[in-house]
């Protein structure tokens, strides 16, 4: 029977933050309503799921961009992605100052638009995503919300506040504004996932938007400039 996934049109998206921020969580409950906790993975983690974006099915890929390599600038990644999520925790200055960085270079990068973003054989800037999550810990807060909406406004991306743990409304329509800003045909990528290492977690889920399945595959790691490489190419 032919995999009725294969004629999907596919989105691809970048999810990048520091080490123990709740990228992995995050990515779980909204692609499947179920809550994992605290997981930390020294390798990049691809989801694929089936959604609905916009009324339309779409064949979702996200990289679960590990964060015990922060000290890495993830270009290849972010080449190979649509769009991209920073996620930060508000208890933790230093994951917000990470994602700041990020945000920072893609800013500065030439590259960082995409003939798939805007009309054809024009380049548009790529979608790009702010979330703070931990929010049921408010009580340790070290990043207000000002401080996260400011950085938003200033590098042009969406900002949302959330709680994975508490499975937040606003973390579901966080990604949902960020798969609709993305558009196709997909842009022409550097490297490709499709080099698996091996099948994690795989399995159908319904939930009450729509059926979805997909599996999660642990993805080889890929050099990546430094941090003062990516400070020296700043005009």
């Amino acid at each position: 029977m032919k995999d009725e996934r294969a004629s999907l049109p596919r989105v691809r998206i970048a999810v990048i933050g520091s080490s123990r921020v709740g990228k992995s969580a995050l990515i779980v409950r909204y692609l499947t309503r179920r809550y994992i906790g605290e997981y930390h993975s020294n390798t990049d983690l691809l989801y694929r799921q089936t959604v609905p974006i916009n009324g339309t099915p779409v064949e979702l890929e996200v990289i679960d961009v590990s964060g015990s390599n922060s000290d890495k600038f993830p270009a290849e990644q972010i080449q190979w992605a649509d769009a991209c999520l920073l996620v930060y925790a508000v208890t933790d200055r230093s994951s917000f100052e990470y994602a700041t960085e990020v945000l920072s270079a893609l800013k500065r990068a030439p590259s960082s638009g995409s003939p798939a973003h805007g009309p054809a054989g024009a380049a548009a800037p790529m979608p790009l995503a702010l979330l703070g999550n931990k929010t049921d810990l408010d009580h340790l807060r070290q990043v207000t919300t000002k401080e996260g909406q400011a950085i938003s406004a200033a590098h042009g991306a969406s900002f949302s506040e959330a709680s994975v743990a508490d499975n937040s409304g606003d973390l579901y329509r966080a990604v949902d504004r960020l798969l609709s800003e993305v558009r196709t045909p997909q842009r022409t990528r550097k490297f490709s996932v499709t080099k698996m290492l091996g099948s994690l977690i795989g399995g159908a889920t319904n939930n009450s938007q729509a059926n979805r399945s997909g599996s999660v595959v642990a993805c080889p790691r890929v050099p990546a400039p430094t941090r003062p490489a990516l400070a020296a190419a700043a005009p």
